[in-house]
């Protein structure tokens, strides 16, 4: 997603001489990190549902659709801390995504 966005900037920008698309290529030095924060239910067999976006920072990047897309395939442990069954509990799931 963030490389189509920087090529479709450097289309409408105009033809881009060869060193403005090398840069485009670059890494950059430090890679930011993107969390959402979301709200779901767990069935009884660990696997999360009704998945709702409660945070995102920061939130122009669709991190919290990423993070919604990614759950279905998250399972969680259905003992809790204190040992009680989670299944049909709500939970809240941090997802941290790392953006190069």
């Amino acid at each position: 997603m963030i490389a189509s966005l920087a090529l479709a900037a450097a289309v409408f920008a105009g033809a881009p001489q060869a060193q403005a698309q090398a840069d485009l290529l670059k890494p950059v030095s430090e890679p930011r990190i993107a969390v959402a924060v979301l709200n779901c239910l767990v069935k009884n067999d660990g696997y999360l549902t009704a998945c709702t976006v409660q945070d995102e920072t920061p939130n122009d990047l669709g991190v919290g659709q990423a993070a919604l897309s990614m759950v279905s395939q998250v399972q969680v442990d259905l003992l809790g801390p204190d040992g009680k069954s989670r299944a049909g509990s709500y939970i809240q799931v941090p997802v941290r995504i790392r953006i190069r």
